[in-house]
This record gives C-alpha cells, structure tokens and sequence, in this order.
C-alpha cells in the first residue's frame, strides 16, 4: 500500500513510522531537535517548499508535506486509497 504525500510524492505505507501536525512539531523542543538532526544529516526531503502543514517521519528520511496530518492518517489507513486520486 502507498500513500500520497502532495506534489507527485508517494511512499510506500510500511515505512512510515510517525505522522505528525506540523504546528505540533513545532511546540515540541524535542521534536525541533529530531527535526535540526535530520537536516545535518540530509534526511529531509521538503516537498511542501517551505510551507508544510505535516511531517512524515519513515524509517530513513522525513517528509514535510503540505497535506494535512489528519488527511495523511486517513490515507495511510485506507487500503482503497490510491495514490494517484
């Protein structure tokens, strides 16, 4: 199963290991660090262009997308969901 990030980007469902509201991130020290982390070491992939509403996290890179964490979750849930709709 895939899921479809915006802007032609689709990953496969069974990588993903957190999807999380990008204003969510954002409040969490923690999180910001994680974030600064993945940049140093290129892991982001920044298909929002600099405006996400959400972050993918999958096993080897992090995904800014401008898709909505909720609508993510839905798709990554929904085994009819295809990515090119």
């Amino acid at each position: 199963m895939f899921v479809h990030l915006g802007k032609n980007a689709v990953i496969r469902s069974d990588l993903v290991v957190a999807i999380i509201d990008w204003d969510t991130l954002r409040a969490s020290e923690i999180n910001q660090r994680y974030l600064e982390r993945a940049k140093e070491n290129q892991c982001i992939q920044d298909i929002a262009e600099g405006q996400p509403h959400s972050v993918v996290i999958t096993t080897d890179t992090v995904y800014l997308s401008t898709v909505s964490s909720t609508t993510l979750k839905k798709r990554a849930e929904n085994p009819h969901y295809l990515a090119w709709e």
